[in-house]
């Protein structure tokens, strides 16, 4: 009798035990969809009238949009951020990893660490623990992404498998074809949501469009240029008119396969259970597009090359159609993901981010009140010398360590790219009431200057931000020249 009652009670538990897992809620899918060099007006739904983007729209339209998101100036800080849930100025992550130094600047640049290792980057590994299935397809950019190239595909010999993905798709650089692999990029992930369909999963897609080289889809180019807008002749550099019909054709073909991807959510039914971000890695570049109203483009510490579009989608938890002005950043994302997949971080792994779930929710604010960039190095292309910026409030200050370049007289593509005013500078903006930056406050409201310089001063000892010093190769006559990159190696599978 004994025995009896006790089958039949591992039965009753048995039984209640699955009924629990079966009434469980599902932790929702994470598609996080990153353009590259994309500012903040380009999509139609933050205001661009040269080009619809439909699908992007229908994201802004069933979730939230983000008026006040920021990305770093360029995309390996960004995606190292992103990863890492760390400012740049933790990491050392604070150029682009292969970005060659000018070595006849004024400044010299700190040493910067030319990849962000798997023990930093653990935001895939945070979430597979937490029994996600994680896939990526696409643009690298924070480690050895030529070295990669080899190892896509099957993933052999675990190169991504040691920054927590189970899954790499084979488009990348070596297959941009056309269309700079963006129909690659979202069959990869396609067929990585169709295979984890059971369990849940992040995917990572990583587009290289609207970056330069411009390329599209040939019909997609003449029927932008059908409508009055003309090719472009050169391949990056000066361009004779901004948007050219190159440029709309890409983020129609980007905008195309977004909706390709809310489709196939749609076809499996897995549309109220996913989590659905586009954003960006950086603002769009000015040789190329227009960031107005913003000031600059893309390497500037201006909102043209800071200020990105961000929208998000989660079915019956994220408003329809509403908008948030909150200032947010793509450290945010890392402990946002980790509290939704209820995953553990690891508590040696400083996160400089907070959770965005209050914002998406509506149910409450931010225990944060400043966004702080760190940018010691030049980006002579984009006319950037060594600064760092902090916003608190509409209040914005950026902090010149020993030259300016201004470009006042000058167009994007200029060589060189504007006049370099040696000495430090501070600039101080009030976003709210100038949106452009045109008006610098720092002499007029010395208190508020000294404030916010004193928060981002403790902001550098916090992360430990290192900084230039004076270069003994300065030269006047050719600071602004930059040595052509050798080509890059490739390495052998490991």
């Amino acid at each position: 009798m004994r025995g009896k009652f006790l089958v039949r009670l591992a039965l009753l538990l048995g039984g209640s035990l699955a009924f629990a897992a079966e009434s469980a809620p599902r932790r929702p899918n994470i598609l996080f969809i990153l353009a590259d060099d994309m500012g903040w007006t380009a999509p139609s739904c933050f205001g661009n009238k040269d080009v619809a983007t439909p699908h992007l729209d229908r994201i802004a339209a069933q979730g939230m949009r983000f008026t006040n998101a920021y990305a770093e100036t360029q995309c390996s800080p960004t995606r190292a951020a992103f990863f890492s849930g760390q400012y740049g100025a933790r990491t050392g992550v604070f150029k682009v990893i292969h970005e060659l130094a000018a070595p006849h600047t004024l400044l010299r640049e700190p040493r910067a660490n030319l990849a962000l290792q798997p023990e930093v980057a653990t935001l895939a590994h945070t979430l597979r623990a937490a029994g996600y299935a994680t896939g990526l397809s696409g643009k690298w950019h924070i480690a050895d992404e030529y070295h990669a190239a080899p190892l896509r595909g099957n993933n052999e010999g675990k190169y991504f498998d040691r920054y927590g993905f189970d899954f790499c798709g084979a488009a990348d650089e070596d297959v941009q074809k056309e269309d700079k692999a963006v129909e690659a990029i979202t069959d990869d992930i396609i067929g990585f949501i169709e295979r984890n369909r059971a369990r849940p999963w992040f995917a990572y897609v990583a587009h290289f469009n609207p970056h330069t080289r411009l390329l599209a889809p040939p019909a997609l180019v003449e029927k932008h240029a059908a409508r009055g807008y003309r090719r472009t002749t050169v391949p990056s550099g000066k361009f004779s008119e901004r948007p050219s019909a190159e440029y709309l054709a890409m983020l129609e073909h980007l905008d195309t396969n977004v909706g390709r991807l809310l489709t196939a959510l749609d076809t499996w039914q897995l549309a109220d259970d996913t989590i659905v971000v586009f954003t960006s890695d950086n603002g769009g570049l000015q040789s190329v597009t227009s960031n107005a109203p913003l000031r600059a483009g893309k390497g500037a510490p201006y909102e043209g090359g800071i200020r990105i579009p961000l929208l998000v989608r989660w079915p019956g938890k994220i408003q329809r159609g509403s908008v948030c002005a909150v200032p947010v950043h793509a450290v945010d994302y890392y402990p946002t993901f980790a509290e939704i997949a209820g995953a553990r971080v690891a508590p040696a792994h400083r996160l400089d981010g907070v959770s965005l779930l209050p914002l998406w929710r509506q149910t409450g604010r931010l225990a944060r009140d400043e966004l702080c960039w760190h940018m010691p190095t030049y980006t002579v292309g984009y006319a950037r010398s060594p600064c760092s910026v902090i916003r608190k409030g509409d209040w914005k200050l950026i902090h010149y360590f020993g030259d300016f370049i201004d470009v006042s007289a000058s167009v994007p593509g200029d060589r060189p790219p504007g006049k370099l005013v040696p000495g430090p500078r501070t600039e101080l903006y009030h976003l709210g009431e100038d949106l452009g930056e045109t008006n610098d406050l720092a002499t007029q409201r010395p208190e508020k200057t000294a404030e916010l310089k004193r928060a981002l001063e403790a902001w550098w000892r916090d992360t430990g931000a290192k900084f230039p010093d004076r270069n003994p190769g300065y030269d006047a006559a050719k600071w602004w020249e930059i040595p052509r990159p050798a080509a890059a190696p490739r390495a052998k599978a490991d």
